[in-house]
């Protein structure tokens, strides 16, 4: 049986909106959704979590906290991937330009590269300029860092403006079926009219390049993937991958350090 996963449905203040949100997400299919907030700080991340702790305990739904990085420079990127896991299940980090893109790339504590074709600069001449290249691609594929497909980047676009999202975005379903990077569709919704049922994600993966299985997988089997990367870098007892501790024997397990577990 499938688990279906929205790993990108924006998180607000109004708790009676978010509320009827996860009811609708539970409707449409949704085995689980990621509640995703602008990062600014762990508290004001802890506070969101908190709250969703207690609408958990209301629902069947799987919940999950997901942090909105933008970041201006990579150091700033690296800083705050890094602190945010301390307090979420995922890091998301916005595309950017050229240097934010291939340095979330690199980044070992990111877990989505979000639209990274929304900012991309001007096309050149017989290429697409889609955000992400070969070489991203491949480190993505290596860290497991999910290049995502923001169903809500083609929904509020218009004429011209849309034509140029779909277009990259099939430039980077291209590149990510040759490298084998991690292909996830989300909704991006900000309220519940802008959610969208698994079927209806599936069908725009096809119309963006994606074959049937594939476009299947972002929605469930590859979201699923990354769930067991954020549960593997939270267990203890996973020193680094491919590295368990079977019996700690007389030692105590050290506090487990959200980085550098890979």
């Amino acid at each position: 049986m499938n688990l279906y996963y929205d790993l990108h449905v924006h998180l607000d203040n109004n708790l009676n909106d978010l509320k009827g949100r996860i009811k609708l997400a539970k409707h449409m299919g949704w085995n689980g959704i990621c509640l995703t907030a602008d990062f600014q700080d762990t508290e004001t991340i802890k506070e969101f979590s908190e709250k969703i702790d207690d609408m958990r305990k209301e629902t069947k739904l799987t919940l999950l906290i997901g942090a909105e990085i933008t970041a201006k420079s990579i150091q700033e990127l690296q800083k705050n991937s890094r602190k945010a896991l301390s307090c979420v299940d995922l890091s998301l980090v916005n595309g950017g330009g050229d240097e934010i893109n291939r340095a979330a790339s690199e980044c070992w504590e990111v877990d989505i590269l979000c639209h990274p074709e929304k900012l991309a600069e001007k096309d050149f001449m017989k290429q697409k300029n889609s955000g992400v290249d070969h070489v991203m691609a491949k480190l993505m594929a290596e860290r497991l860092i999910a290049l995502e497909f923001n169903f809500s980047e083609i929904l509020n676009s218009y004429g011209m403006l849309r034509s140029h999202v779909l277009g990259r975005m099939r430039q980077n379903v291209m590149l990510a079926r040759k490298y084998k990077a991690l292909m996830i569709l989300t909704s991006g919704a900000q309220d519940k009219w802008e959610l969208r049922a698994p079927g209806e994600l599936i069908a725009i993966g096809k119309a963006i390049g994606m074959t049937q299985i594939e476009a299947k997988l972002a929605v469930s089997e590859n979201p699923s993937r990354l769930l067991k990367k954020s549960k593997d870098r939270k267990d203890p007892n996973i020193i680094l991958k491919g590295l368990d501790v079977v019996e700690w024997g007389d030692q105590k397990p050290r506090e487990k350090r959200m980085y550098g577990w890979y």
